[in-house]
């Protein structure tokens, strides 16, 4: 999944914008909870939350997608298992 190879984009952060979980954004100060992300549902940027497990996640969302400040996100899908023999 191309979204872990992540190439992540968080700019300035905790923005406390109106841009809810899963819509378009351009940075973090656009986003309720703070986090801009591009990579996690598609290419461009969309307001996504931090999160420990899948559980925190929106429904079809999953914890997973380590970004260049190294916070595990929710991204869009199923998580990636990690297969240590490739």
């Amino acid at each position: 999944m191309r979204a872990l190879a992540l190439f992540a984009l968080l700019t300035a952060c905790g923005g406390r914008g109106t841009a809810r979980h899963g819509e378009p954004c351009r940075d973090d100060l656009e986003c309720a909870r703070g986090l801009c992300v591009a990579g996690v549902r598609g290419d461009s940027a969309v307001c996504t939350i931090s999160c420990a497990a899948d559980s925190e996640c929106p429904r079809g969302w999953s914890c997973h997608g380590v970004t260049t400040r190294n916070v595990l996100v929710c991204a869009f899908g199923s998580a990636t298992p990690f297969d240590p023999g490739r």
